[in-house]
This record gives structure tokens, C-alpha cells and sequence, in this order.
């Protein structure tokens, strides 16, 4: 069965918040599949020791290099990832592009769907609602209560 999630990250890859403000995001989030429609099968605040590749899924299908808007591709990415650490977790956010040699962090590659680096993350899984993703607005809210901005990851596995 697949699953989809919507998943709220802070803006700084490193920043975590109190557990009592991740567990209040938690519910903000939970509140917006309330109407008629509207469905969540769960939704979890989740910490990570590390900064971690919040990705897409199947919605991950290429990245390009900011500055020659290169095709890099996820290979290179993945390889990488998997070079340094292991695995999604990472210690080092820079990166020399294979493209043009250019010098950057991770977050600062443009991927053909948006994917994230956090620490911590609200994800709710297989959602229904009207609206496919979260507003501005509502992006704003849960940030207030986190006490960080935060952004979102559209995600199919």
C-alpha cells in the first residue's frame, strides 16, 4: 500500500524545538484535516540525532547545481550521502557540484521536488483534504507554535 505524508520542517536544517512545543505542532497539524473530507491516518512529531534527508519518495526524480543549472542527478546525491555517512543522516551540509565545481551546502541544490534537511519533523501520513498542501498561513501558524519557520515536503513511498 503506499503512503503519503505531508512533512513540516523548521528552515534551519539544525534547529530542534521543546518536545512540548514539537507535541502542540503536532496537534496544530493534527487540527487541519478536521473538516469534512479531511482525513489523517497519523501525525507525529520525530526528532532525529542528526540532520536528516527529508525527502519526497517517489516525488524525488532529479536534482540540478544553482549556479551552471546543471542536471547533477540523484545518483551523484545518493552516492555521496552514502560516502560521507552511511546513509540519509549528515554531519557536513557542503558539497563541490561534479558539474562546475562550485562549492555549496546541500539545501542550496535545486531538486525537481522540494526536499528538506532537518533534525525534526511533524509528518502526517496518508492525509486527505481539500487542499493538496499546507498554506502560507498555515505554514506560519505552526511555525509560531514551534518557535521557528518551517517549510514542507510532499512526500509518496
Amino acid at each position: 500500500m503506499s503512503e503519503l505524508y505531508i512533512r513540516v520542517i523548521p528552515t534551519d536544517p539544525a534547529w530542534q524545538p521543546t518536545r512540548a512545543a514539537a507535541t502542540a505542532a503536532a496537534a496544530d497539524v493534527a487540527g487541519l484535516f478536521t473538516g469534512p473530507g479531511d482525513d489523517v491516518e497519523s501525525v507525529d512529531p520525530v526528532f532525529y540525532e542528526d540532520i536528516t534527508v527529508i525527502d519526497g519518495g517517489e516525488y524525488m526524480e532529479d536534482l540540478f547545481c544553482t549556479r551552471c543549472d546543471a542536471e547533477i542527478g540523484l545518483d551523484w546525491f545518493w552516492s555521496l550521502l552514502n560516502a560521507r555517512n552511511g546513509g540519509p543522516t549528515i554531519r557536513d551540509l557542503s558539497a563541490t557540484t561534479p558539474c562546475c565545481g562550485t562549492t555549496l551546502t546541500l539545501p542550496d541544490l535545486r531538486f525537481e521536488a522540494p526536499i528538506g534537511f532537518a533534525r525534526f519533523e511533524v509528518s502526517a501520513r496518508n492525509w486527505t483534504r481539500r487542499e493538496w498542501e499546507l498554506s502560507a498561513e498555515e505554514l506560519t501558524a505552526i511555525g509560531s507554535v514551534l518557535g521557528h519557520p518551517v517549510t514542507q515536503v510532499l512526500a509518496h513511498y
